[in-house]
C-alpha cells in the first residue's frame, strides 16, 4: 500500500518531536506495517491551531487525486487541533479512500477505537485551547511590565535582557529620518522613495510601502508610550526615539493631509460635500455616481449609513439639491438689507446689544425662580440663555479683536458686496459661495433646511438642533426652511 507522511513542528513547543524524528519514526512504522512511503509533506514551525498550512493543503489536494492510499502522522493533533477541522479533514481523506495511521497513538480498528479516537481528538482540542490561554496570559503579564510580547516590537528598538525595549542604534536613525522628512512637508510617496533608494528597510527587512511607513508614523512607542491591545497603556515606559513636539506635529499633519485628500477627491465634483446631511439619522451625505441601462451617467448624494443598512434615506439628485442651495445663497447676497444685517451682526456693537438682551432675560428668569416659579421649562430656558451668553461672549471677543486690528463694519460690508457681481455659473465661484455662506443642509422628505454662517460660530448645526427648532415652531438663527 502506497503511503505518504505528514510531519509538522510547532515552534511554540520546543520539546515536541522534531520533523526529522517524526520522519524516522514514520519509516519504522511503514516497514513494520507493510507500507511504502512515496512522499513526505513537512510544515516547519507551523501552528496546529488551524489547517491553513501549505504542505498540509498540498497533501489534501493530492489525496483528492488518489495519489496515495494511506497517510502516516505522528499524532491526531497533526490533522488539526480544532475538532471541527479534524472531523472535516478526516472526512475528506476517508472520502478519497485514504486510511490514517497514527505512530504515537495506538488506535485499534474496532468500534472501541472510534471512541478512543474521539477522546484523543477532544484532548488535542483541549490542549490547544489551554496552550493559547497560557500564551495570552503570559503576554498580558509581560505587557503589564512594559516588556516585549514578540510581535509588538517596532522598527528602531531591540529587546534587552529583561525583555524591555531598548533603542537600536542601527535602525533608530531611520525612524527619526521618517519623522523629520514628513514634518518638513514631504509626502508619503517621496519618503518611501528616499528610504528605499538608501537601502533602508522595515523591521522585517523588506522595502518600505505605504502601509509600513504609516505604521511607523502613527506608533506612540516612539514617544515612550507602551500599549498592548486595548487593555494596557503605560506612559514613559519606553526610551523615546522621537521628540514629542515632532510626533504630535506629524499626527496633525497626517489628519490634515488625509482630510485634504478626501476633500480634493470628493469636492471636485460635488459642491455640498461636508455640508449635506441626512434628516433621518444625521449622518453626512456623500456624492456617488452610477450608469443607467441607457448608458447615461447620473450623480446623487447618498447617506453614508445607508451603505451599512442603518438608514433608508433615499438618495437625492446632485443637480437638483445643488441648484436649490445655490439659488438661496444667491438670493441672500442680492438682498442688500440682509447683507447690511450680516455686517452689523458681525460688528461689535450689535453683539453687545444681543448680550445685554440675554443678560436681561436671564435676570428676569432668576426673579421668576426666586418667586417660586421653577419647572422643567424654566430650567430648559435657563440652560438655553447660558449657552447663548457663552456664544455671544466668544463672538464679542473675536469681534473686539477685529476692531483692534482696524476692521470696521464698512470693511465687512464691502467684502460681502463683492459677491453680488460674481459669475454664478463658474464652479470656483459656486464653491466659494457655499464654503463661506452655507453652514449645513438637511434633506427631509418634504423640506430642505439650510443654515447659513451669519456669525463667528463656525460649528456645524446638528440634526438634533434642527429637529428641536422645528418641533418647537422656532426657526434656528441663520436658517431657512424650503418646503418641497
Amino acid at each position: 500500500m502506497n503511503a505518504v507522511v505528514y510531519a509538522r513542528y510547532s515552534s511554540h513547543r520546543q520539546g515536541e518531536q522534531s520533523i526529522e524524528g517524526q520522519l524516522a519514526e514514520a519509516q519504522k512504522y511503514a516497514a513494520a506495517h507493510g507500507l511504502t512511503i512515496i512522499h513526505e509533506y513537512c510544515d516547519r514551525a507551523q501552528t496546529g491551531r488551524n489547517d491553513n498550512r501549505e504542505q498540509f493543503q498540498l497533501m489534501l489536494a493530492d489525496a483528492a487525486k488518489h495519489a496515495f492510499d494511506a497517510l502516516i502522522v505522528w499524532k491526531t493533533d497533526r490533522i488539526g487541533r480544532n475538532k471541527e477541522e479534524i472531523a472535516l479533514n478526516k472526512y475528506h481523506l476517508k472520502k478519497n479512500d485514504v486510511r490514517i495511521h497514527y505512530i504515537a497513538e495506538m488506535i485499534p480498528d474496532t468500534p472501541e477505537g472510534i471512541i478512543l479516537e474521539v477522546v484523543i481528538e477532544g484532548m488535542a482540542a483541549y490542549y490547544s485551547e489551554q496552550l493559547s490561554q497560557n500564551i495570552r496570559r503570559g503576554q498580558r503579564a509581560s505587557a503589564a511590565k512594559a516588556q516585549s510580547t514578540g510581535g509588538n516590537r517596532p522598527l528602531g528598538y531591540k529587546t534587552g535582557p529583561d525583555k524591555k525595549f531598548v533603542i537600536d542604534p542601527e535602525t533608530a536613525p531611520t525612524v527619526r529620518l521618517v519623522y523629520d522628512l514628513y514634518a518638513q512637508g514631504q509626502t508619503i510617496t517621496q519618503i518611501i522613495r528616499t528610504l528605499n533608494a538608501k537601502g533602508l528597510r522595515t523591521k522585517r527587512g523588506r522595502p518600505f510601502t505605504n502601509n509600513s511607513l504609516r505604521t511607523v508614523l502613527k506608533n506612540e512607542k516612539y514617544i515612550g508610550v507602551y500599549s498592548y491591545k486595548d487593555e494596557i497603556r503605560i506612559e514613559d515606559a519606553i526610551p523615546p526615539i522621537v521628540e514629542p513636539e515632532v510626533f504630535y506635529k506629524v499626527q496633525e499633519m497626517l489628519k490634515y493631509n488625509q482630510k485634504a485628500a478626501a476633500h480634493k477627491n470628493s469636492k471636485a465634483d460635488y459642491l455640498l460635500t461636508e455640508k449635506l446631511f441626512c434628516s433621518k439619522c444625521g449622518a453626512m451625505m456623500v456624492g456617488v455616481s452610477g450608469t443607467s441601462h441607457t448608458g447615461s451617467r447620473h450623480h446623487y448624494y447618498y447617506c453614508v449609513q445607508q451603505r451599512k443598512k442603518n438608514c433608508d434615506k433615499k438618495p437625492v439628485r446632485r443637480v437638483w439639491i445643488e441648484d436649490l442651495v445655490l439659488n438661496h445663497v444667491i438670493a441672500l447676497i442680492r438682498n442688500e438689507d440682509l447683507l447690511e444685517f450680516i455686517a452689523e451682526s458681525t460688528y461689535t456693537e450689535s453683539l453687545r446689544k444681543a448680550l445685554a438682551e440675554v443678560e436681561k432675560a436671564t435676570a428676569n428668569l432668576l426673579q421668576a425662580i426666586e418667586a417660586g416659579i421653577f419647572n422643567d421649562a424654566t430650567k430648559q430656558r435657563m440652560d438655553e440663555l447660558g449657552e447663548q451668553k457663552a456664544e455671544l461672549q466668544n463672538a464679542l471677543a473675536a469681534a473686539k479683536l477685529r476692531e483692534d486690528l482696524g476692521l470696521k463694519k464698512e470693511h465687512i460690508l464691502y467684502f460681502l458686496l463683492r459677491f453680488v457681481d460674481m459669475d454664478y455659473t463658474n464652479e470656483a465661484c459656486q464653491k466659494q459661495l457655499i464654503k463661506i455662506f452655507v453652514n449645513s443642509v438637511f434633506v427631509y422628505d418634504d423640506k430642505v433646511v439650510i443654515t447659513f454662517n451669519y456669525s463667528d460660530d463656525d460649528r456645524t448645526i446638528t440634526l438634533k438642533e434642527i429637529d428641536a427648532g422645528i418641533q418647537q415652531g422656532v426657526r434656528l438663527p441663520r436658517s431657512l426652511c424650503h418646503q418641497l
